[in-house]
């Protein structure tokens, strides 16, 4: 037979936290003030017990200027204290202790009510020795025990007060610590909170974790603009060549008996289907790329690597496509993945120049590709499509930063990409 232990489960909020905190400071104060007040009633009865046995010792001369007038063996020297001649006269619960040292205060039970003292002397009387014992109760004098009660009661209420300070204290000073972080609970709650605040006389750190959430914040609403982007971009880049396809796929049917008219349509689907197949390998090579663990290999460049003129085909009548790499150019882009960057930087500045000169130039830490087209516009640089996105994400991956600048002498726009590491 199996047992299931069923605990209870005790939610973890602040202010459950709170009342925890300070139930066990209330612990620890009143545990600490008993203590306190253990270890000084028990010096204050030590040091009242060395007072007695001092006093008893004090009766010596008396008791034998006593014995000497009056040979009694038990002679009562004061209301407290009794001196004893003969030890066989010595109460019973004396006897059971001895013998008692020379000269010596005996304590037995100092902090029992029925405990005792015996002070134990010889003195020589018509040549005898003879043996003097002191007694005394030592609760027989009261040094003081009438105020013991008020004693009590001035540090029980004492303790109390402590006590209740700190509680106090503590639990203000932990809402003041907290309230922020509950401020910060109740904004994270509301789904319309934009940004997230805390009052000035906040610790820096709660402002620095405020900051950090109002960054992540922004880079959440970043990320999802730029997916978002990505997949509009995307889908249309998809849909345009299999619009094409079936376009041309239904105009052949038309014209069967014309070979020029079918050659021509069979050419837009081939090219459409072409650029799919680029568009599908460039976006499942952002996928592979973006789990790349290590990007410190590096490949030299040459202009062998570049295909100039596959890069500048589509490029309107009278706009040159140049080229210039520098000597000794290495870097840590695959030149497959090289090849993709500038396709589509290219690409992009061939959609926006229709006259002109697009120029590109590479070097180990710098990518730039300078057109003469119409610049950015005011919509910004998102309708430049998903080249750049793509660009962006590859850039990202290898450890490289890129931006799109517009310039004014030519028109047009220049993308840069630079490795990190020279910025």
């Amino acid at each position: 037979m199996m047992f299931f232990k069923r605990t209870k489960t005790v939610e973890n909020n602040i202010e459950n936290v709170k009342k925890r905190l300070v139930r066990r400071f209330a612990i620890i104060a009143i545990s600490t003030s008993f203590v306190v007040f253990l270890a000084f009633s028990l010096k204050l009865v030590k040091e009242e017990d060395n007072q007695i046995a001092r006093h008893l010792q004090s009766f010596r001369e008396i008791a034998v200027d006593q014995y000497q007038r009056d040979q009694r063996n038990v002679i009562p020297i004061s209301p407290n204290v009794t001196a004893y001649y003969d030890a066989s006269l010595l109460p019973e619960k004396m006897q059971l202790e001895m013998p008692y040292a020379i000269n010596e205060v005996t304590r037995v039970r100092s902090y029992s009510e029925k405990g005792f003292m015996v002070y134990h002397a010889r003195l020589l009387f018509n040549g005898k020795d003879t043996p003097l014992y002191l007694a005394i109760d030592v609760r027989a004098i009261d040094f003081g025990d009438g105020n013991w009660d008020i004693l009590i009661g001035i540090s029980t209420l004492l303790m109390l007060f402590l006590v209740g300070i700190l509680s106090v204290s503590t639990k203000r000073m932990f809402d003041e610590l907290m309230s922020p972080v509950v401020e910060l609970t109740q904004q994270l709650s509301d789904g319309n909170k934009s940004e997230f605040t805390v009052s000035d006389n906040t610790i820096s750190e709660i402002k620095q974790l405020a900051n950090r959430l109002n960054s992540y914040a922004q880079m959440k609403e970043r990320v999802v603009k730029q997916e978002l982007m990505f997949a509009k971009y995307a889908s249309h880049e998809l849909k345009t060549p299999i619009a094409i396809i079936s376009g041309a796929a239904n105009l052949q049917a038309m014209k069967e008996e014309d070979p020029s008219f079918q050659a021509k349509q069979r050419r837009r689907i081939v090219d459409a289907v072409d650029n799919m197949q680029s568009t599908v390998e460039v976006l499942l090579n952002i996928v592979k790329q973006e789990n790349v663990t290590s990007n410190d290999e590096l490949w030299p460049i040459t202009e062998q690597d570049i295909p100039v003129q596959e890069l500048g085909k589509k490029a309107a009548h009278g706009v040159d496509v140049e080229l210039m790499i520098e000597s000794g150019t290495s870097m840590n882009f695959p030149p497959s993945v090289l090849k993709m960057v500038l396709k589509n930087l290219v690409n992009n500045a061939i959609r926006f120049t229709s006259h002109g000169s697009i120029r590109i130039h590479i070097s180990s830490n710098r990518i730039s590709v300078q057109d003469t087209g119409t610049g950015l516009s005011d919509k910004n640089e998102t309708e430049h499509g998903l080249g750049l996105l793509i660009v962006r994400r590859l850039c990202r991956v290898y450890g490289w930063s890129f931006e799109l600048r517009s310039h004014t002498n030519p028109t047009g726009c220049i993308a840069i990409a630079l490795k990190e590491s020279n910025i």
